[in-house]
C-alpha cells in the first residue's frame, strides 16, 4: 500500500510539472506575438525625444511618439503610457479624459500589474489628469491607491505627499473636517522625520494643500501661520543646504535652489497677502504684494493670475485687469474655458466696484452663458468618456474571454486528469488512515478497560484487605466479650471497641473513608453530587472534606475523583451494555449532559463514547 502511494505521487508531481512547462511555453508565445522588436537605430523618434517636449510641443511630441511605436522603438503598451502623460498636461477637458481613459485601460493589462515601477507611473498619470478635470472622486480613488502602493514599497515620504493630496480632495467633495484634519497629520508627520530635502519638499507640498484648502473653505485665520511656517523651512535650507542634502531626485542643483526657495517663498507671501486682504488688513495684504512682485513666482502669467484676486481686493483694478487682459489674449481663440470664464467674472467685479452697472452686466451674462455651455461640453465630454470607459471594458472583457476559452481548453484534460489523480489519492490516503485509526483506537480501548479493571481489582482487594485487618482486631475483643456476657449485658459496649470518630482520622485515612463512601453507595453516579452531600452524610466541614483530598490523594478536589469514577463507569457500561445508547450511557454515569460526557471522555482517553464503541465493532 505504501509502495503504491509513492508511485501515485510521483506521477502526479510529473504530471503537474509537464503541465506547467507546456503552459509555460504558450504564454512565452503569446507575448512574444505583442511585443515588438526594437529598431534603436533611429534616435529621432524615441521617448526620450518625445519626453524632452512634450510640455511645450504636446503636438509634436504625440507624432514623435507615434512614429516610434510604428519603427518598434516603443511598445504598443509604453506608447500609450507616454499619449496620456501629454494628454495630462493639457488645457482642453477631452484631453484628460483621453488621458484617463488610456490610463485606466493600462491598468488593467497585465504588463501594468506585473511592474510595479509602472503601475506608479500610470497612478500618478490618473491622479494628475483628475486632478487637472476637478474629478475630485475619481482623484480620492486613485490616490488612496497611489498612496498604498507608495506603502508597500516602503517609501513612507512619498505615501505622506499623496495623503496631503488626499487631505485636499476630502475637503473639495465636502468633507472638511476629514480633510483638514488628514493633512495636519501629514505635516506632523513629516516634522518628526529625519532632515531631508526630500522630506523638506514633501512638507512644502502638504501645506500648500492646506493653504489652497483654507481659501476654498475661507478659512484665512490658519493660512497665516502655515504660509509662515513654509517661509521658516524655506530659510532653514537657505540657510544650511548641507543639512538637507540626500541625493533624492527631486532635490534642485546649487545653481536652481535659489529658485526652488524664491519660487515657494513667493506662494507663501501670496496666501498671506489674500489671507490679510480677506480679514481686511489691507497694509499687511500690500507689504506681502510687494514682497510678491520681486520672487520668481510672479514672473509667469500663473504666478500673476495667483495674486490677481488679491489685487482686485485691494482696489488695484487696473494692475488686476491688466493681469486678465493678458490671459485673454494667451487663450486666444480658444476661450470656452475656465480660464476666460474667471476673466469674465472679475471683469464683471470690477464694473460694478467702478460703478460701470451695463459694462457689469454684460459681463455677467456673458459669464453665464459661457458657464452653461461648459457645463453642457462638460456632460457632453463626461457621456463620451464613459461610453470610451464601456468599450474599452467590453474589448478587456472579450479579450479575457478568448484568452480563457484557450486557457480551459488547453488545461482542461489536465485539470480533470489532476482532479482525478488527487482523489485517488486522497482516497488512498484516507483508507489507510481510517484504518490506522481504528487500530490505534482498539489498542487504546483495550488499555482503557484494561485499566478501569485494574483499579476495580485493585480497590477491591485493597477493601477487604482492610475488611480482614478490622475483623483480626475485633476477634479478641469478642473473645472476652463472649466470657463476660452475663456481665457486660444491659451495659454499654466498652468505648474502645466503638469506630474511631472521624475527626481524629488523619487525612490520609479520611480521603480512603470518603472515597470508599462514594465509591461503595455509588453516590457519583447521581448528577447533583457534591461536596455538600458528604458534609450532611459525615458532619464534616468543607475545609476538613477539601484537605483531605488536596494533601492526601493524587486528586486536587472531590470533583476530579468523582469525574473519574464517572468515566470509569461509563467505560464498563459500554463494554458490557451494548444495548445502551451514548446517552444513556451518560445519564446513568452521573453525567448532566452528553456535551460535558463527551468532552470529558475525549479529554481523558483521547477519543469520544462513540469511538471507543466503534472499536467493538
Amino acid at each position: 500500500m505504501k509502495n503504491f502511494s509513492f508511485i501515485i505521487i510521483i506521477f502526479v508531481l510529473a504530471f503537474i510539472h509537464v503541465g506547467c512547462s507546456r503552459n509555460g511555453k504558450t504564454t512565452e508565445g503569446s507575448m512574444g506575438e505583442k511585443t515588438r522588436v526594437s529598431q534603436s537605430s533611429d534616435t529621432l523618434y524615441t521617448e526620450k525625444a518625445a519626453l524632452s517636449i512634450y510640455g511645450t510641443q504636446p503636438e509634436r511630441a504625440l507624432q514623435i511618439i507615434d512614429t516610434a511605436e510604428l519603427l518598434g522603438n516603443l511598445t504598443e503598451t509604453h506608447a500609450d503610457f507616454l499619449r496620456a502623460m501629454v494628454y495630462s498636461r493639457a488645457v482642453e477637458s477631452l484631453r484628460y479624459d483621453s488621458a484617463i481613459l488610456i490610463a485606466e485601460r493600462l491598468m488593467l493589462t497585465e504588463e501594468v500589474q506585473a511592474d510595479v515601477d509602472f503601475k506608479e507611473s500610470v497612478l500618478e498619470v490618473l491622479l494628475n489628469a483628475c486632478r487637472m478635470k476637478n474629478d475630485n472622486l475619481q482623484g480620492l480613488h486613485w490616490a488612496t491607491e497611489l498612496g498604498n502602493l507608495y506603502r508597500e514599497r516602503g517609501e513612507e515620504t512619498e505615501a505622506l505627499r499623496v495623503d496631503a493630496e488626499i487631505g485636499g480632495l476630502l475637503v473639495s467633495v465636502g468633507l472638511q473636517e476629514e480633510g483638514f484634519a488628514k493633512i495636519d497629520s501629514v505635516i506632523h508627520k513629516l516634522d518628526g522625520l529625519a532632515k531631508t530635502f526630500n522630506n523638506l519638499d514633501a512638507s512644502i507640498i502638504a501645506m500648500k494643500r492646506k493653504e489652497e484648502a483654507c481659501l476654498e473653505e475661507g478659512r484665512f485665520l490658519e493660512m497665516i501661520p502655515t504660509a509662515q511656517r513654509m517661509m521658516d523651512l524655506l530659510s532653514d535650507y537657505e540657510q544650511h543646504p548641507a543639512d538637507f542634502h540626500d541625493g533624492s531626485p527631486r532635490e534642485p542643483s546649487d545653481e536652481m535652489r535659489p529658485q526652488y526657495i524664491d519660487f515657494y517663498r513667493g506662494k507663501a507671501y501670496a496666501y498671506k497677502a489674500r489671507a490679510y486682504a480677506s480679514l481686511h488688513e489691507n497694509a499687511e495684504a500690500k507689504k506681502y504684494v510687494a514682497l510678491y512682485d520681486q520672487t520668481f513666482a510672479s514672473q509667469s502669467l500663473s504666478g500673476r493670475l495667483m495674486i490677481a484676486p488679491t489685487l482686485g481686493m485691494l482696489g488695484e483694478y487696473d494692475r488686476m485687469m491688466a493681469i486678465y487682459d493678458e490671459t485673454e489674449h494667451s487663450l486666444g481663440n480658444d476661450t470656452l474655458n475656465d480660464y476666460y470664464a474667471e476673466v469674465l467674472i472679475k471683469r464683471a467685479v470690477v464694473a460694478e466696484a467702478q460703478n460701470r452697472l451695463a459694462d457689469a452686466n454684460l459681463n455677467m451674462h456673458h459669464y453665464i452663458d459661457l458657464k452653461e455651455q461648459i457645463h453642457k461640453n462638460l456632460m457632453h465630454d463626461m457621456a463620451y468618456l464613459y461610453a470610451a470607459r464601456f468599450q474599452v471594458q467590453e474589448q478587456q472583457r472579450e479579450i479575457e474571454r478568448q484568452r480563457e476559452t484557450a486557457r480551459n481548453a488547453e488545461k482542461s484534460r489536465t485539470v480533470i486528469g489532476f482532479i482525478g489523480l488527487l482523489i485517488l489519492l486522497f482516497a488512498i490516503m484516507a483508507i489507510g488512515q481510517a484504518r490506522k485509526t481504528r487500530k490505534r483506537n482498539r489498542i487504546l480501548a483495550r488499555q482503557i478497560t484494561d485499566v478501569v479493571e485494574y483499579k476495580d481489582k485493585y480497590y477491591k482487594l485493597k477493601r477487604s484487605l482492610e475488611a480482614d485487618a478490622e475483623r483480626n482486631m475485633e476477634a479478641p475483643a469478642h473473645d472476652s466479650l463472649m466470657k463476660n456476657q452475663d456481665e457486660l449485658k444491659g451495659k454499654e459496649a466498652d468505648s474502645t471497641l466503638a469506630p474511631r470518630p472521624l475527626s481524629t482520622l488523619s487525612d490520609a485515612e479520611l480521603f480512603d473513608f470518603l472515597r470508599n463512601l462514594i465509591e461503595s453507595e455509588q453516590l457519583f453516579l447521581d448528577p447533583n453530587f457534591e461536596r455538600q452531600t458528604l458534609i450532611e452524610r459525615t458532619g464534616l466541614t468543607k475545609e476538613r472534606i477539601g484537605a483531605a483530598f488536596s494533601q492526601a490523594s493524587d486528586y486536587e478536589r472531590m470533583t476530579t475523583l468523582v469525574r473519574e469514577l464517572r468515566l470509569n463507569h461509563a467505560v464498563r457500561l459500554l463494554n458490557e451494555k451494548p444495548e445502551l445508547t451514548i446517552e444513556q450511557v451518560c445519564m446513568a454515569s452521573g453525567f448532566s449532559n452528553t456535551v460535558s460526557f463527551n468532552r470529558s471522555f475525549k479529554a481523558k482517553y483521547g477519543m469520544t463514547p462513540s469511538e471507543f464503541r466503534g472499536t467493538k465493532a
